[in-house]
Protein backbone atom coordinates (compact mmCIF):
# COMPACT_ATOMS: atom_id res chain seq x y z
CA UNK A 1 0.00 0.00 0.00
CA UNK A 2 2.80 2.51 1.13
CA UNK A 3 5.10 1.48 -1.91
CA UNK A 4 1.61 2.13 -4.45
CA UNK A 5 1.01 5.65 -2.83
CA UNK A 6 4.55 6.91 -3.48
CA UNK A 7 4.33 5.52 -6.87
CA UNK A 8 2.59 9.19 -7.67
CA UNK A 9 5.76 11.55 -7.12
CA UNK A 10 7.69 8.80 -10.15
CA UNK A 11 4.94 10.40 -12.77
CA UNK A 12 5.24 13.24 -15.14
CA UNK A 13 2.62 14.85 -16.66
CA UNK A 14 1.31 16.12 -20.04
CA UNK A 15 -1.05 18.99 -18.46
CA UNK A 16 -2.17 20.43 -15.43
CA UNK A 17 -5.78 18.64 -15.94
CA UNK A 18 -4.08 15.77 -15.84
CA UNK A 19 -1.94 16.31 -12.59
CA UNK A 20 -4.93 17.78 -10.59
CA UNK A 21 -6.91 14.84 -12.04
CA UNK A 22 -4.59 11.84 -10.75
CA UNK A 23 -3.53 14.16 -7.83
CA UNK A 24 -7.18 14.21 -6.49
CA UNK A 25 -8.03 10.13 -6.92
CA UNK A 26 -4.47 9.82 -5.07
CA UNK A 27 -5.85 12.65 -2.05
CA UNK A 28 -9.36 10.07 -1.91
CA UNK A 29 -7.40 6.99 -2.05
CA UNK A 30 -4.93 7.69 0.67
CA UNK A 31 -7.19 10.17 2.87
CA UNK A 32 -4.52 12.84 2.11
CA UNK A 33 -5.41 16.52 3.40
CA UNK A 34 -3.41 18.79 1.57
CA UNK A 35 -3.70 22.36 0.02
CA UNK A 36 -1.82 24.51 -2.26
CA UNK A 37 0.71 26.96 0.12
CA UNK A 38 0.72 30.75 -0.77
CA UNK A 39 4.21 30.94 -2.09
CA UNK A 40 3.43 28.92 -5.11
CA UNK A 41 4.28 30.74 -8.47
CA UNK A 42 1.08 31.22 -11.30
CA UNK A 43 1.92 31.51 -14.74
CA UNK A 44 0.21 35.14 -15.65
CA UNK A 45 -3.42 34.46 -17.24
CA UNK A 46 -3.34 37.46 -19.56
CA UNK A 47 0.14 37.26 -21.04
CA UNK A 48 0.95 33.98 -20.90
CA UNK A 49 -2.47 32.05 -21.83
CA UNK A 50 -1.33 29.18 -23.77
CA UNK A 51 1.06 28.62 -20.06
CA UNK A 52 -1.76 29.19 -17.84
CA UNK A 53 -4.34 27.13 -19.74
CA UNK A 54 -2.03 24.15 -20.06
CA UNK A 55 0.69 24.04 -16.83
CA UNK A 56 -1.18 26.43 -15.12
CA UNK A 57 1.64 27.05 -12.43
CA UNK A 58 5.50 27.81 -12.64
CA UNK A 59 5.95 25.93 -9.63
CA UNK A 60 3.67 25.02 -6.98
CA UNK A 61 4.00 23.71 -3.12
CA UNK A 62 1.66 21.19 -2.08
CA UNK A 63 1.27 21.20 2.45
CA UNK A 64 -0.73 19.45 4.68
CA UNK A 65 -3.96 20.82 5.93
CA UNK A 66 -2.88 20.39 9.64
CA UNK A 67 1.16 22.64 8.67
CA UNK A 68 2.34 25.56 9.84
CA UNK A 69 3.21 26.08 13.65
CA UNK A 70 0.68 25.44 16.32
CA UNK A 71 -0.96 28.75 17.69
CA UNK A 72 0.06 30.18 21.05
CA UNK A 73 -2.89 31.71 21.99
CA UNK A 74 -4.99 28.62 21.38
CA UNK A 75 -2.46 26.22 23.02
CA UNK A 76 -2.20 28.55 26.19
CA UNK A 77 -6.02 28.89 26.50
CA UNK A 78 -6.13 32.79 26.53
CA UNK A 79 -9.15 32.29 23.20
CA UNK A 80 -10.43 28.58 24.29
CA UNK A 81 -13.46 29.14 21.50
CA UNK A 82 -11.00 29.67 18.72
CA UNK A 83 -9.96 26.14 16.63
CA UNK A 84 -7.20 25.73 14.52
CA UNK A 85 -5.98 22.96 12.66
CA UNK A 86 -2.26 23.83 13.01
CA UNK A 87 -0.43 20.89 14.49
CA UNK A 88 3.31 21.73 13.14
CA UNK A 89 2.96 18.76 10.10
CA UNK A 90 6.32 18.90 7.58
CA UNK A 91 4.44 16.90 5.19
CA UNK A 92 5.47 18.93 1.87
CA UNK A 93 6.27 18.40 -1.87
CA UNK A 94 6.81 20.81 -5.07
CA UNK A 95 5.35 19.98 -8.72
CA UNK A 96 6.98 22.60 -11.96
CA UNK A 97 6.57 22.48 -15.05
CA UNK A 98 9.74 21.67 -17.02
CA UNK A 99 10.60 23.84 -19.32
CA UNK A 100 12.93 21.30 -21.16
CA UNK A 101 10.75 18.62 -21.48
CA UNK A 102 7.57 20.67 -21.50
CA UNK A 103 5.65 18.28 -18.70
CA UNK A 104 4.85 18.89 -14.89
CA UNK A 105 7.04 17.13 -12.64
CA UNK A 106 7.89 16.39 -8.91
CA UNK A 107 11.01 18.17 -7.77
CA UNK A 108 13.17 15.84 -5.01
CA UNK A 109 12.76 18.47 -2.57
CA UNK A 110 9.85 16.47 -0.21
CA UNK A 111 8.70 14.95 2.94
CA UNK A 112 5.66 12.46 2.77
CA UNK A 113 5.66 11.92 6.20
CA UNK A 114 2.83 12.94 9.02
CA UNK A 115 2.65 13.77 12.28
CA UNK A 116 -0.79 12.75 12.68
CA UNK A 117 -2.89 9.98 11.78
CA UNK A 118 -4.74 9.29 8.61
CA UNK A 119 -7.29 6.93 7.83
CA UNK A 120 -11.41 7.11 5.95
CA UNK A 121 -12.68 7.89 9.06
CA UNK A 122 -10.65 10.83 10.07
CA UNK A 123 -10.53 12.09 6.11
CA UNK A 124 -14.79 11.73 6.26
CA UNK A 125 -14.84 14.04 9.19
CA UNK A 126 -13.42 17.40 7.98
CA UNK A 127 -15.73 19.69 7.03
CA UNK A 128 -14.11 20.60 3.15
CA UNK A 129 -14.67 16.99 2.16
CA UNK A 130 -18.47 16.39 3.44
CA UNK A 131 -19.04 20.04 1.93
CA UNK A 132 -17.18 18.54 -1.72
CA UNK A 133 -19.27 15.44 -1.40
CA UNK A 134 -22.11 16.83 -1.23
CA UNK A 135 -22.10 19.25 -4.05
CA UNK A 136 -20.75 16.66 -6.63
CA UNK A 137 -23.73 14.32 -5.81
CA UNK A 138 -26.02 16.33 -7.85
CA UNK A 139 -29.03 14.55 -6.57
CA UNK A 140 -27.93 14.96 -3.08
CA UNK A 141 -26.98 19.07 -3.52
CA UNK A 142 -30.52 19.22 -5.24
CA UNK A 143 -32.39 17.33 -2.11
CA UNK A 144 -30.48 19.67 0.11
CA UNK A 145 -31.74 22.95 -1.53
CA UNK A 146 -35.69 21.61 -2.07
CA UNK A 147 -35.50 21.09 1.89
CA UNK A 148 -33.74 24.02 2.79
CA UNK A 149 -36.52 25.93 0.78
CA UNK A 150 -39.58 23.96 2.17
CA UNK A 151 -38.30 25.03 5.57
CA UNK A 152 -37.41 21.58 6.93
CA UNK A 153 -35.79 21.16 10.05
CA UNK A 154 -32.02 21.16 10.02
CA UNK A 155 -32.09 16.97 11.90
CA UNK A 156 -34.64 15.69 9.53
CA UNK A 157 -32.59 17.19 6.16
CA UNK A 158 -29.02 15.67 8.03
CA UNK A 159 -31.07 12.37 8.32
CA UNK A 160 -32.44 12.11 4.65
CA UNK A 161 -29.09 12.88 3.14
CA UNK A 162 -27.44 10.73 5.48
CA UNK A 163 -29.90 7.78 4.67
CA UNK A 164 -30.30 8.05 1.11
CA UNK A 165 -26.39 8.87 0.00
CA UNK A 166 -24.56 8.09 3.68
CA UNK A 167 -22.95 11.97 3.77
CA UNK A 168 -23.01 12.64 7.43
CA UNK A 169 -23.43 16.35 7.07
CA UNK A 170 -23.30 18.19 10.39
CA UNK A 171 -25.46 20.94 11.79
CA UNK A 172 -23.50 23.68 10.97
CA UNK A 173 -22.78 22.40 7.41
CA UNK A 174 -26.23 22.51 6.99
CA UNK A 175 -26.21 26.35 8.55
CA UNK A 176 -23.70 27.54 6.00
CA UNK A 177 -25.58 25.35 3.05
CA UNK A 178 -28.46 27.86 3.77
CA UNK A 179 -26.22 31.11 3.58
CA UNK A 180 -24.75 29.82 0.80
CA UNK A 181 -28.19 29.17 -1.35
CA UNK A 182 -29.74 32.33 0.72
CA UNK A 183 -29.68 34.35 -2.33
CA UNK A 184 -30.80 31.84 -4.80
CA UNK A 185 -33.82 31.41 -2.95
CA UNK A 186 -35.40 34.38 -3.34
CA UNK A 187 -37.71 33.82 -6.45
CA UNK A 188 -35.71 32.04 -8.81
CA UNK A 189 -33.24 34.74 -10.04
CA UNK A 190 -29.59 33.38 -10.52
CA UNK A 191 -26.81 35.12 -8.58
CA UNK A 192 -25.78 37.72 -11.48
CA UNK A 193 -30.07 38.83 -11.84
CA UNK A 194 -29.93 38.95 -8.41
CA UNK A 195 -26.86 41.18 -8.63
CA UNK A 196 -28.28 43.37 -11.56
CA UNK A 197 -31.79 44.04 -9.40
CA UNK A 198 -29.69 45.44 -6.86
CA UNK A 199 -27.82 47.52 -9.21
CA UNK A 200 -30.77 49.23 -10.36
CA UNK A 201 -32.06 49.89 -7.40
CA UNK A 202 -29.05 51.41 -6.19
CA UNK A 203 -28.94 53.87 -8.83
CA UNK A 204 -33.19 54.46 -9.43
CA UNK A 205 -33.27 55.75 -5.56
CA UNK A 206 -31.12 58.54 -6.27
CA UNK A 207 -29.41 59.66 -9.32
CA UNK A 208 -26.35 60.72 -7.17
CA UNK A 209 -25.57 57.28 -6.16
CA UNK A 210 -22.85 55.89 -8.23
CA UNK A 211 -21.44 52.31 -9.34
CA UNK A 212 -18.60 51.35 -11.27
CA UNK A 213 -18.04 47.21 -12.30
CA UNK A 214 -14.95 46.04 -14.06
CA UNK A 215 -15.14 42.14 -15.85
CA UNK A 216 -12.26 40.31 -16.97
CA UNK A 217 -11.94 38.47 -20.35
CA UNK A 218 -13.82 35.07 -18.93
CA UNK A 219 -16.82 37.77 -18.15
CA UNK A 220 -16.28 37.23 -14.36
CA UNK A 221 -16.75 40.41 -11.65
CA UNK A 222 -13.55 41.80 -11.02
CA UNK A 223 -14.41 45.19 -8.68
CA UNK A 224 -17.89 46.02 -7.89
CA UNK A 225 -17.54 49.88 -6.67
CA UNK A 226 -20.30 51.58 -4.65
CA UNK A 227 -20.80 55.29 -3.88
CA UNK A 228 -23.77 56.43 -2.39
CA UNK A 229 -24.77 60.19 -2.74
CA UNK A 230 -25.07 60.51 1.16
CA UNK A 231 -21.35 59.18 0.74
CA UNK A 232 -20.13 62.18 -1.17
CA UNK A 233 -21.67 64.56 0.45
CA UNK A 234 -19.61 63.21 3.73
CA UNK A 235 -16.38 63.40 1.79
CA UNK A 236 -16.91 66.81 0.37
CA UNK A 237 -17.35 67.87 4.10
CA UNK A 238 -14.64 65.70 6.21
CA UNK A 239 -12.27 65.08 2.79
CA UNK A 240 -8.52 66.26 5.15
CA UNK A 241 -8.05 62.32 5.88
CA UNK A 242 -8.87 59.40 4.33
CA UNK A 243 -8.28 55.62 6.02
CA UNK A 244 -8.46 53.20 3.36
CA UNK A 245 -8.75 49.22 5.02
CA UNK A 246 -9.79 46.07 3.44
CA UNK A 247 -11.06 42.93 4.80
CA UNK A 248 -10.90 39.23 3.76
CA UNK A 249 -13.32 36.74 2.32
CA UNK A 250 -16.96 38.78 3.32
CA UNK A 251 -19.14 36.62 1.45
CA UNK A 252 -19.35 32.97 0.47
CA UNK A 253 -17.14 33.61 -2.80
CA UNK A 254 -14.63 35.34 -0.87
CA UNK A 255 -14.05 38.74 -2.55
CA UNK A 256 -12.19 40.82 -0.18
CA UNK A 257 -13.71 44.47 0.70
CA UNK A 258 -11.98 47.82 0.56
CA UNK A 259 -13.26 50.54 2.30
CA UNK A 260 -12.63 54.33 2.35
CA UNK A 261 -13.78 56.00 5.59
CA UNK A 262 -13.28 59.62 6.82
CA UNK A 263 -13.68 61.16 10.50
CA UNK A 264 -16.84 63.41 11.18
CA UNK A 265 -16.88 66.41 13.45
CA UNK A 266 -17.54 63.89 15.89
CA UNK A 267 -13.98 62.27 15.20
CA UNK A 268 -16.17 59.05 14.24
CA UNK A 269 -15.36 56.61 11.28
CA UNK A 270 -17.92 56.91 8.32
CA UNK A 271 -17.64 55.08 4.55
CA UNK A 272 -17.04 56.92 1.79
CA UNK A 273 -16.65 54.63 -0.70
CA UNK A 274 -16.92 50.79 -0.87
CA UNK A 275 -15.27 48.52 -3.20
CA UNK A 276 -15.49 44.88 -3.39
CA UNK A 277 -12.81 42.59 -5.38
CA UNK A 278 -11.41 39.09 -5.99
CA UNK A 279 -7.86 40.23 -5.45
CA UNK A 280 -5.90 43.25 -4.06
CA UNK A 281 -4.10 43.14 -7.10
CA UNK A 282 -2.41 46.27 -8.82
CA UNK A 283 -4.43 46.54 -11.55
CA UNK A 284 -8.06 46.14 -8.88
CA UNK A 285 -6.49 48.93 -7.02
CA UNK A 286 -5.92 51.18 -10.01
CA UNK A 287 -9.84 50.54 -10.60
CA UNK A 288 -10.61 51.43 -6.77
CA UNK A 289 -8.53 54.41 -6.92
CA UNK A 290 -9.36 55.84 -10.71
CA UNK A 291 -13.25 55.49 -9.71
CA UNK A 292 -12.38 57.53 -6.40
CA UNK A 293 -10.80 60.04 -7.97
CA UNK A 294 -13.19 60.47 -10.77
CA UNK A 295 -15.97 60.77 -8.71
CA UNK A 296 -14.55 62.84 -5.86
CA UNK A 297 -12.33 66.28 -5.32
CA UNK A 298 -9.10 64.85 -3.51
CA UNK A 299 -7.64 68.61 -3.63
CA UNK A 300 -8.18 68.89 0.26
CA UNK A 301 -7.21 65.41 1.01
CA UNK A 302 -3.67 66.19 2.87
CA UNK A 303 -3.59 62.72 4.68
CA UNK A 304 -4.33 58.68 3.20
CA UNK A 305 -3.64 56.25 6.03
CA UNK A 306 -3.56 52.78 5.17
CA UNK A 307 -2.46 49.44 6.51
CA UNK A 308 0.70 47.29 6.02
CA UNK A 309 1.17 47.04 2.57
CA UNK A 310 3.58 48.62 1.16
CA UNK A 311 2.48 48.36 -3.02
CA UNK A 312 -0.59 49.68 -1.77
CA UNK A 313 1.00 53.09 -1.20
CA UNK A 314 2.79 53.35 -4.01
CA UNK A 315 -0.13 52.88 -6.54
CA UNK A 316 -2.48 55.72 -3.84
CA UNK A 317 0.53 58.35 -5.00
CA UNK A 318 -1.06 58.88 -8.51
CA UNK A 319 -4.30 59.58 -7.68
CA UNK A 320 -4.07 61.15 -3.97
CA UNK A 321 -1.20 63.34 -5.43
CA UNK A 322 -0.92 66.02 -2.96
CA UNK A 323 -1.75 64.19 0.27
CA UNK A 324 1.28 62.24 2.27
CA UNK A 325 0.68 58.63 2.93
CA UNK A 326 1.38 56.98 6.39
CA UNK A 327 1.32 53.31 7.60
CA UNK A 328 -1.33 52.33 9.89
CA UNK A 329 0.85 51.73 13.25
CA UNK A 330 -1.56 48.52 14.66
CA UNK A 331 -0.84 46.77 10.97
CA UNK A 332 2.98 47.74 11.44
CA UNK A 333 3.23 45.93 14.37
CA UNK A 334 1.25 43.15 13.91
CA UNK A 335 2.83 42.45 10.72
CA UNK A 336 6.45 42.66 12.46
CA UNK A 337 5.09 40.91 14.76
CA UNK A 338 4.73 38.04 12.49
CA UNK A 339 7.97 38.62 10.61
CA UNK A 340 9.54 38.24 14.01
CA UNK A 341 7.57 35.29 15.28
CA UNK A 342 8.96 33.17 12.30
CA UNK A 343 12.42 33.76 13.60
CA UNK A 344 14.60 30.40 14.06
CA UNK A 345 16.07 32.34 17.49
CA UNK A 346 15.28 32.24 21.29
CA UNK A 347 12.26 33.56 22.48
CA UNK A 348 14.10 35.99 24.39
CA UNK A 349 15.52 37.25 21.34
CA UNK A 350 11.94 37.34 19.64
CA UNK A 351 10.69 39.80 22.59
CA UNK A 352 13.62 42.22 22.51
CA UNK A 353 13.57 42.56 18.67
CA UNK A 354 10.03 43.26 19.31
CA UNK A 355 10.34 46.01 22.06
CA UNK A 356 12.75 47.92 20.43
CA UNK A 357 10.98 48.01 17.42
CA UNK A 358 8.22 49.43 18.83
CA UNK A 359 10.76 52.17 20.87
CA UNK A 360 11.68 52.88 17.46
CA UNK A 361 8.41 53.45 16.12
CA UNK A 362 7.47 56.35 19.11
CA UNK A 363 11.21 57.65 19.50
CA UNK A 364 12.26 61.16 18.63
CA UNK A 365 15.52 60.27 17.00
CA UNK A 366 16.84 60.55 20.77
CA UNK A 367 17.81 57.13 21.41
CA UNK A 368 17.40 55.80 17.27
CA UNK A 369 20.97 54.43 16.96
CA UNK A 370 20.30 52.27 20.27
CA UNK A 371 17.68 50.88 19.21
CA UNK A 372 18.97 49.88 15.73
CA UNK A 373 22.01 48.23 17.42
CA UNK A 374 19.33 46.09 19.85
CA UNK A 375 17.50 44.91 16.56
CA UNK A 376 20.62 43.94 14.48
CA UNK A 377 22.22 42.45 17.74
CA UNK A 378 19.45 40.26 18.36
CA UNK A 379 18.86 39.52 15.31
CA UNK A 380 22.18 38.15 14.27
CA UNK A 381 21.62 34.76 13.51
CA UNK A 382 18.97 35.60 10.51
CA UNK A 383 18.74 38.30 7.99
CA UNK A 384 15.83 39.99 9.77
CA UNK A 385 18.18 43.51 10.17
CA UNK A 386 18.66 43.31 6.30
CA UNK A 387 14.91 42.81 5.53
CA UNK A 388 14.11 45.47 8.50
CA UNK A 389 16.17 48.15 6.88
CA UNK A 390 15.74 47.45 2.96
CA UNK A 391 12.10 47.01 3.86
CA UNK A 392 11.07 49.61 6.79
CA UNK A 393 14.14 51.76 7.20
CA UNK A 394 13.56 52.92 3.60
CA UNK A 395 10.15 54.45 4.23
CA UNK A 396 9.92 55.03 7.74
CA UNK A 397 8.58 58.88 7.16
CA UNK A 398 5.39 56.70 6.57
CA UNK A 399 5.25 54.89 10.29
CA UNK A 400 7.44 56.36 12.58
CA UNK A 401 4.99 58.73 14.59
CA UNK A 402 7.82 61.46 14.74
CA UNK A 403 7.46 62.30 10.95
CA UNK A 404 3.47 63.26 11.48
CA UNK A 405 3.77 65.55 14.26
CA UNK A 406 3.03 68.09 11.81
CA UNK A 407 0.35 66.40 9.48
CA UNK A 408 -3.27 67.47 9.75
CA UNK A 409 -3.96 63.87 11.22
CA UNK A 410 -6.20 64.04 14.52
CA UNK A 411 -3.26 62.40 16.12
CA UNK A 412 -4.84 59.38 14.60
CA UNK A 413 -2.36 56.89 14.09
CA UNK A 414 -4.40 53.79 13.31
CA UNK A 415 -6.91 52.36 11.15
CA UNK A 416 -9.03 49.96 13.68
CA UNK A 417 -10.95 52.83 15.23
CA UNK A 418 -12.39 54.12 12.36
CA UNK A 419 -13.20 50.37 11.42
CA UNK A 420 -14.67 49.54 14.47
CA UNK A 421 -16.58 52.77 15.08
CA UNK A 422 -18.50 51.76 11.40
CA UNK A 423 -18.36 48.40 12.49
CA UNK A 424 -16.34 47.12 9.83
CA UNK A 425 -14.90 43.89 10.57
CA UNK A 426 -10.70 44.04 10.91
CA UNK A 427 -10.21 40.42 9.79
Amino acid sequence: MEQDKDTLFTKEFDNWEEFQKTFEYWCITYYQLVNVKRTSMKYNEKLMKDLFDRFRYQHVMYVCHHSGPIRRHIKDGSRPNEESARLDCQFYFKVKHDTEINKIIFMKNKNLTHNHPLDEKIYKNYSFVRNKKLEENNEAYDLCKTLIAAKTSTYNNRKLISDKFDINLTRKDINNFKQKLKFNLVGDKSDPELLKTWINQILNDNSENSVQIKINDNGVLECLYIQTSQMKTWFKKYSNIVHIDSTFKVNIENYQLYICLVQNANLKGVPVAYCLMVSGIKENLEFFYSSFKKLNDLSETQVVMIDKDLTNAGILQDYFDKAGTLLCVFHVLKYLKVQVHALKISLTNRMNIMNNIRKLLYDNDQMSAIYFKEIKINSEETDFYEYFEKTWLSCCEMWQTKYRKNLFNFNTDTNPRESTEFRVPMY
